[in-house]
């Protein structure tokens, strides 16, 4: 009997595991009640934005969001095609490749299934990803043998914590939210060798990369590399024959590969962008370089940081309060201490489980990884020689890895707990343990009380040492103002201290009774869990009261300023130089090309000249269209004209500025990036008159090219048609960023050679006499990855639906028979 136990503690199964729910009812309704349970949660932290109609409201939809949607709607709309190029900021962008235009064929695509009015008010990218995510959970936890609250305690674990509750992208969300089941396909291959998780392994990972989060999915992927060489050295260790393990890496491969094409429609485009994005491009467009190695680990983990894992105010709360390595953060990575405490019990008693070292690996591999410029050697290792590693920015989003595992471990602590506490024989060593941790957390509280003003130092120090290293305190040149912060910072420190004692003694309190026989193993279960959620829910509710507010849609709008009204007004192609806020995507809303903009993953070729500071240099500004410029400032300079006071903004006319689209009558040939850049520099270089390729066109240009007459007949967004006249063949320039992939040219319907102009623009060759040039924007691989999408998101759905469908009917014959 006694060996019968230890294999049960060791290794639990569905049959055997704690049954935590007493009264017998049927799976569905049990499943029912843990997806109610789990929602009813859910829809209490969002509140006010299920319940009162309150938005996101945060800087990123502002700025991005609402001005991107508004021009994917009104294109759709108005062109009944697909928008795939972005005209209004940096002279021009890839929409689509760049991950800014989405089309979904993922888990998000069946929640238009749901009646629309429904679902506006649930606002399904938090609620119902959420709910999912938790489920995922349970159906992992659950394949592990746990009962049915301890895996209730590790879904909710993993989903209310503050890296998935404060995250206010929902893109990232979704892509967190299908770790679990990835890697219960992945499991489930490795242990049945069925062929149906095959599709589920390829379904979820195909849906989580095509929900436009690369940098998630790539570190799933590196969770699914880890998982499959840990199993395969158990294998190599038990001696299993190669046949065997042959058969669960093919399908592990097919999954990846059914993942792949079902996520064409976001890989396909997205990889050919690379090399001409700031991502993947170099000195020039269409080389393999990746981000630097600050900006890519500027979003570092810290290990002072390791403190807000049980205190969530620890490193400040985000905002002005945040004192820890990131530039800024809105939320701490809280785990929740009744958390901590149910992992440690699971670490500690299933140290013989199969996968127990994949989850210490799992925790170190993460958390290493996330420290970044923190551990240079570590990360300098994986910049230069992972592939792909160095396209990504914030490594401390694989923390979803860590809190992955750590929610694992804490249903199977809960599911140890509630062993020990349903055993007929009282254990010491337990009770002794959980004893000593009250006495602890008494001390701890004890010392709180009598050392508040030394707690305090202590801190302020920490608080003056990370603000001197960041340079934070220049925002703040009174010192009244300093003190006042670091006050705040301490009240919040102290308050979230007293809460971790609470939630620890009460973790604790509730295990000692449950061990004392004074409570029963469902009521002390269920109390844990409520602690628990309580636990997550109080930082997890200020972070999603922050993402939240009751705005309306007109608030939400860019503003519409004088300058913007008379610039809608001007006749004509041009682009316009916003002096005092570059970086601003206003302008784009209202229809109104902009030299600047913001975009995470702009073009390297247009970055260059950015870095370069050509926005100083006139020659810049006339080859860009630029015709205007917006400032509040004074600017003296005979080449500019002031022409309108609007608000408190000054209107500048460029003269000399360029049109559209011109003919040159000279070519400058040079390929090496650096020497165009160096060229452009200097007073020789004319953009009117001259214009540098990568290489000799081999035409016989003719002076008197320059005479050329460009008429513009059309204009739309991914379009242009013009017809021009010339005496003799010259070089025509577009003034639109160029793109190989995309941009096609014809002149008279021939499709002609597009050649990369002064760096970052377009030329063509035109041939004497009077033509119709034709620039127009598409994109064959899209039109591909489009399909290749389609066909596995429904073949997956299908195969899924006919499974379920076949298993049903195969149990019913079975029963009857």
């Amino acid at each position: 009997m006694g060996s019968n136990m230890a294999r049960e503690k060791q290794h639990p199964n569905l049959k055997n595991s704690v049954n935590t729910l007493a009264i017998p009812r049927p799976t569905w309704q049990i499943w029912g009640i843990m997806g109610l349970i789990i929602f009813t949660i859910i829809l209490f932290l969002y509140q006010d934005s299920v319940f009162k109609g309150y938005k996101l409201n945060i800087a990123d939809v502002k700025s991005q969001g609402v001005i991107f949607d508004h021009y994917r709607t009104d294109f759709e709309q108005s062109y009944n095609e697909y928008p795939l190029w972005y005209p209004y900021i940096f002279c021009g962008m890839p929409f689509h490749a760049s991950g800014t235009y989405r089309i979904r064929y993922t888990l998000e695509t069946l929640y238009q299934l749901i009646p629309s009015f429904i679902r506006s008010s649930l606002n399904p990218a938090f609620t119902l990803n959420l709910l999912l995510g938790g489920i995922f959970m349970l159906i992992l936890l659950r394949s592990y043998g746990l009962g049915y609250l301890p895996a209730l305690g590790g879904a909710l674990a993993f989903i209310l914590t503050t890296k998935l509750l404060g995250t206010p992208h929902t893109n990232r969300i979704v892509t967190f939210i299908h770790i679990p089941l990835i890697f219960y396909a992945l499991r489930q291959i490795i242990e049945t060798r069925k062929w149906i998780y095959i599709i589920i392994l390829g379904g979820a990972l195909g849906s989580q990369i095509g929900s436009y989060h690369p940098q998630v999915a790539y570190y799933t992927l590196l969770m699914i590399g880890l998982y499959g060489l840990y199993r395969f050295v158990q294998a190599i260790q038990s001696k299993e024959n190669w046949q065997s393990i042959g058969s669960w890496v093919l399908m592990v491969t097919i999954g990846l590969a059914i993942a792949y094409f079902m996520a064409s429609i976001v890989l396909m485009p997205m990889r050919e962008y690379l090399p001409f994005s700031i991502r993947g491009g170099g000195a020039g467009a269409g080389s393999g370089g990746g981000l630097s190695a600050d900006y890519a680990t500027a979003w570092s983990f810290s290990w002072m940081e390791i403190g807000s894992f049980f205190l969530p105010a620890f490193n400040g709360f985000g905002g002005n309060t945040y004192w820890g390595d990131s530039p800024f953060t809105s939320y701490p990575h809280y785990l929740g201490m009744s958390v901590i405490i149910l992992a440690v019990i699971g670490f500690w008693k299933n140290r013989h489980h199969r996968d127990f070292w994949f989850w210490c690996l799992l925790l170190v591999f993460s958390l290493l990884i996330s420290m970044g410029k923190n551990l240079s050697v570590l990360s300098n290792l994986l910049l230069n020689y992972l592939p792909y590693f160095n396209k990504f920015r914030e490594p401390s989003m694989i923390l979803i890895l860590f809190i992955l595992g750590i929610a694992i471990l804490a249903g199977f602590g809960l599911e140890a707990v509630g062993r020990k506490i349903n055993s007929m024989i009282n254990d010491p060593k337990w009770i002794k343990v959980f004893l000593r941790g009250l006495i602890a957390a008494g001390v701890l509280a004890l010392v709180a009380v009598l050392f508040k003003g030394m707690l305090n130092a202590i801190m302020t120090g920490f608080y003056q040492s990370a603000d001197q290293a960041s340079g934070r305190l220049a925002q703040f040149p009174d010192q009244r103002q300093v003190a006042m912060l670091y006050q705040m910072r301490f009240d919040a420190f102290f308050q979230d201290y007293w809460l971790m004692l609470i939630f620890a003694a009460a973790t604790m309190g509730i295990i000692w009774a449950g061990l004392k026989k004074m409570l029963s193993e469902n009521v002390a279960m269920s109390l844990l869990i409520i602690i628990l959620v309580v636990d997550l829910a109080i930082p997890g509710s200020k972070v999603i009261k922050d993402m939240f507010s009751p705005v309306t849609q007109q608030n939400m709008t860019p503003i519409k300023t004088p300058a913007i009204d008379f610039l809608q007004k001007q006749p004509g192609d041009f682009r316009v130089f916003p002096v005092d806020e570059l970086s601003t995507n206003r302008y784009a809303y209202y229809g109104i090309a902009s030299v600047g903009g913001y975009h995470a993953a702009k073009m390297q070729s247009y970055q260059d000249m950015l870095a370069g500071n050509f926005l100083n240099n006139f020659n810049f500004l006339r080859m860009t269209n630029t015709h205007y410029l917006v400032t509040q400032k004074q600017l003296q300079t005979p080449i500019l004209q002031l022409i309108q006071r609007a608000g408190n903004e000054n209107i500048y006319a460029l003269n000399g500025a360029l049109p559209r689209a011109w003919f040159v009558d000279s070519v400058v040939v040079q390929a090496d990036p650096e020497q165009v850049l160096a060229f452009m520099q200097t007073p020789d270089f004319d953009p009117a008159r001259m214009v540098i390729v990568e290489e000799d066109p081999d035409y016989g240009l003719s002076n008197h090219a320059y005479s050329g007459v460009v008429k513009t007949t059309k204009h739309d967004p991914q379009l242009y048609e013009f017809e021009t006249t010339n005496e003799s063949g010259g070089m025509f320039v577009l003034s639109e960023a160029g793109y190989a992939p995309g941009w096609q040219a014809t002149v008279d319907g021939q499709p002609v050679e597009v050649m990369q102009a002064n760096h970052f623009l377009q030329a063509i060759w035109v041939p004497a006499g009077d033509h119709k040039v034709t620039f127009n924007f598409h994109s064959g691989t899209f039109s591909t990855a489009l399909w290749l999408s389609r066909i596995l998101f429904y073949g997956v759905i299908f195969t899924l639906i006919g499974y379920v469908v076949f298993t049903k009917l195969k149990q019913q014959k079975t029963i009857t028979a």
